[in-house]
């Protein structure tokens, strides 16, 4: 639906919201249009391809956002990452096990600066985690 890339987009200059599902973009896309949101464009496909493509093209971001599955990140995604060396690295997570697993290869190049839980499930085992990273220097 575009909410973490609309939320983003006023201290951005440009945002690329990229999803599997069409639906999901599509909303985005119509969420973007009744928000006023000029600076925000939504991409339909697999983040390992899209961005992947994206990077080989000399696609270059300053911040990558995150929030996958709870299956994590794909490798070819990791990858990517690593290779386009974005400033800063946030990653949104509903899985603290599949976090822990992708932050150890980010780690390469990312320094961890704050992991911050969220209890958005009261009275459950699930919590989500908001991680922010930057780039080794």
């Amino acid at each position: 639906m575009g909410t973490i890339a609309l939320w983003l987009a006023p201290r951005a200059k440009e945002v690329i919201g990229i999803d599997i599902i069409p639906e999901a973009i599509e909303n985005a896309k119509d969420n973007a249009r009744r928000s006023g949101v000029q600076n925000a464009r939504f991409v339909t496909g697999p983040a390992e391809k899209v961005l992947v493509d994206m990077v080989k093209q000399g696609f270059r971001p300053d911040v990558v956002v995150v929030d996958p599955p709870r299956s994590g990140l794909d490798p070819k995604l990791l990858q990517a990452i690593l290779e386009a060396e974005p400033q800063r690295f946030v990653y949104v997570s509903c899985n603290p096990p599949t976090l822990a697993k992708d932050s150890q290869v980010l780690m390469k190049k990312y320094e961890i600066r704050n992991i911050q839980p969220i209890d958005m499930f009261p009275q459950t085992a699930h919590v989500e985690c908001v991680v922010s990273t930057h780039l080794r220097k």
